[in-house]
């Protein structure tokens, strides 16, 4: 029996439920007494082959519409990308494609905010921080690589494709370490039945001149009139001035 796909609209009549899974996670949902019966469950097989034990799960009372709608978001923090090795001469620009987690947001009727049931995020990601102690900010671990063509990458439903640029304008070699993703100002789009996110565009001047970011619609990337499935949590320009490197180690030519 094929998986139900879990974007999208989905009518659940009062008394029944339906299972969503992919992999090693899985959401049953059931309507009841004009409401909804959310269980989360990591461990596909059992969902699917027992009727779930709806006993231990969370009900929101929403009224009367039997419609739920499950759309895509990415993660409520930023995330954190390793470079992998990754060097960038100086005067150069490297293009790249990350592959990132998504949550899913249930939503009673119709998908607009004061409707918004739960938001669930269907991997364990790991807490960690940018920047230095004191003044740096919590984030998510991104534990994925880097390809150098989005059709390499193997996506599964749960995941969006995120073009990446990035302009080498400092006088010596540019090691990415640690970059920052701010992943509350992308939008997703659905390109070709896929879900990519805002293209990221950051140019380096150099480790004591703050990098910029851009977050942005590309037609190179998303096509003349892409489907926007999501749009920003939120874009804010202090968010934008932030800092999107954070070095370990030197580069290779310090500055002078």
């Amino acid at each position: 029996m094929a998986d139900i796909p879990i974007f999208g609209k989905h009518v659940i009549p009062d008394g029944e439920h339906i299972i969503f899974s992919h992999g090693n996670f899985s959401l049953a949902v059931k309507r009841e007494n004009e409401g909804w019966l959310f269980l989360q469950t990591d461990n596909k097989r059992s969902a699917k082959d027992l009727t779930p034990d709806f006993s231990g799960s969370e009900y929101f009372k929403t009224g009367k519409s039997d419609t739920l709608r499950l759309v895509p978001a990415l993660p409520e923090k930023p995330l954190i990308f390793k470079g992998n090795n990754l060097h960038i001469s100086s005067g150069q620009k490297l293009i790249f494609f990350l592959k990132l987690p998504l949550n899913i947001q249930g939503y009673f009727s119709k998908a607009q905010p004061e409707n918004l049931i739960k938001e669930i995020s269907p991997f364990k990601l790991t807490d960690s921080w940018f920047g230095e102690p004191h003044n740096g900010e919590p984030a998510f671990a991104l534990d994925s690589g880097s390809w150098q063509s989005k059709d390499e990458i193997l996506l599964s439903p749960l995941e969006a494709i995120c073009p990446v640029t990035i302009s080498n304008n400092f006088s010596g070699v540019l090691k990415v370490e640690r970059l920052i993703l701010r992943v509350e100002n992308m939008t997703l789009y659905k390109v070709a039945g896929k879900l990519i996110t805002s293209l990221l565009t950051v140019e380096y001047k150099g480790k004591t001149i703050n990098s910029s970011a851009k977050y942005s619609y590309s037609k190179t990337f998303h096509g003349e009139k892409p489907e926007i499935v999501a749009k920003p949590r939120t874009i804010t320009e202090s968010n934008l001035k932030k800092i999107n490197f954070y070095f370990i180690q030197n580069l290779y030519r310090q500055e002078s």
